[in-house]
């Protein structure tokens, strides 16, 4: 195998199988990322063998073949290198980088040792713009569930019905929930998975930025996501998705409009004075809305942000990290926050539109 190409490429495609190699004693073989030259595109692929990335890189090949090589060890190495040209050729199983005055050698192992990266048979399909993917991934994200104890709350529920995607994640504390109208979807059928939070924090990097469509498939517990540039595969995560329609209000006996910055800034002062439950106290009143939080241990703090409140008066202790995190992935300068009684779920969404509810 011989090569050339820009550096930046191939340390991105590089970058992105590293973070789906796995450390496994056992099999060591899944530290490694599989190079692969063939025509005028080298791909390189990483696995854990829960998940996969298959990265394309535009090159000039020159002689055909594939090698594994140490998934850090090259990313690292290329990452020095710069944005320059880098010349690449196996030799007897290992990888030969050169740039310039500069030239490294990666010891690497049989390429046939590397897993098979699985096939998905197609059974469901749709496509959608990847950046806005990736926007609404981010928002979603932060609600996973970190514990084991539930596994269907350990990801990401997806869910297609005609021209709405609607995707939503929940830890029992909270919950945030994302729709997306787009009429060239083109599923022809409902479309409904749990996809691991690894897998979705994955795709939220990888399309960062991207302006094209993606294309989304489901087979037999499998997910397939693929782009110009490559595709991921992923195992699904068994089981149903609660139906939490119902416990998201739909009135409110009071309702607040708040600048989404003055309200950032009130919580994360109050953040600093908060009990070792991560508390803060929201008091909605006619002449505002006052943020205060107190520690023992600490002192105390109060503040006050202009908001236009309608209905009556509330006091509700929130978690602070929970609450930024809903602020945080709304768009609108201003935002609403809607609540009944002191122990009922609130509500947040931006002013403007319903397409993202906390």
């Amino acid at each position: 195998m011989k090569f050339s190409c820009a550096t930046s490429d191939f340390a991105r495609a590089a970058g992105i199988a590293e973070r789906f190699c796995g450390k496994n004693i056992a099999l060591p073989v899944l530290a490694q990322v599989l190079i692969e030259a063939d025509g005028d595109i080298v791909s390189v692929t990483g696995t854990n063998l829960e998940h996969a990335v298959v990265w394309r890189v535009p090159a000039r090949v020159s002689r055909n073949g594939k090698v594994c090589v140490p998934a850090r060890t090259l990313s690292s190495l290329l990452q020095s290198f710069g944005d320059q040209e880098v010349r690449v050729e196996e030799e007897k199983g290992s990888l030969r980088l050169a740039v310039k005055e500069r030239d490294g050698k990666v010891n690497g192992m049989p390429a046939d040792e590397f897993p098979l990266v699985p096939t998905v048979k197609k059974m469901q399909s749709f496509t959608v713009n990847a950046g806005v993917f990736s926007q609404n991934l981010a928002r979603i994200l932060p609600a996973v569930s970190a514990s084991e104890f539930k596994p269907e709350l350990t990801g990401v529920s997806l869910r297609v019905d005609a021209d709405t995607m609607t995707l939503a994640a929940t830890d029992t504390f909270r919950l945030g929930e994302c729709g997306i109208t787009d009429k060239s979807l083109g599923s022809k059928e409902a479309v409904s998975c749990i996809i691991p939070e690894r897998t979705a924090t994955e795709m939220m990097r990888i399309l960062d930025g991207q302006t094209g469509k993606v294309t989304v498939s489901l087979g037999e517990n499998q997910l397939l996501v693929e782009c110009d540039d490559g595709k991921i595969i992923s195992r699904l995560i068994d089981g149903n998705f609660p139906d939490y329609r119902a416990i998201i209000p739909a009135q409110f006996s009071t309702s607040a409009y708040v600048k989404k910055n003055d309200l950032i800034a009130a919580i994360r002062s109050a953040s600093i004075f908060a009990s070792k439950l991560q508390e803060v106290t929201l008091r909605f009143s006619p002449t505002g809305l006052e943020i205060a939080a107190s520690n023992p241990d600490v002192g105390e703090y109060r503040t006050t942000c202009q908001a236009a409140l309608t209905g009556k008066e509330i006091s509700m202790s929130f978690n602070w990290r929970y609450i930024m995190d809903g602020i945080q992935a709304l768009d609108d300068e201003e935002i609403f926050f809607g609540c009944n009684k002191e122990s009922s779920p609130a509500l947040m969404r931006n002013k403007s539109h319903q397409a993202y509810t906390y």
